[in-house]
């Protein structure tokens, strides 16, 4: 079994990607909650969708700011 420190070194982009997928998931389906499923009971439904847009919005922030941040792996030569 590799080393799990070894594993996360090299495989940080595809953490990545999968956290900008869930972003992106989570903004849809906030979305689809607050627009069309609000009309039952409009206070519960339209609170859970806000907060799924505001961890989707979240997620989106903290994914460009990972790519952008330099690591010691993918650091621009000198």
């Amino acid at each position: 079994m590799p080393d799990p420190k070894t594993v996360i070194k090299k495989e940080q982009r595809k953490s990545l990607f999968i956290l900008l997928i869930m972003a992106i998931y989570s903004l849809l389906f906030g979305t689809a909650i607050v627009i069309g499923l609000s009309r039952g009971n409009p206070q519960m439904a339209s609170n859970a969708g806000w907060i799924m847009i505001g961890i989707g919005i979240l997620s989106i922030v903290l994914y460009v700011s990972a790519r952008r941040r330099p690591t010691k792996y993918n650091e621009p030569p000198s």
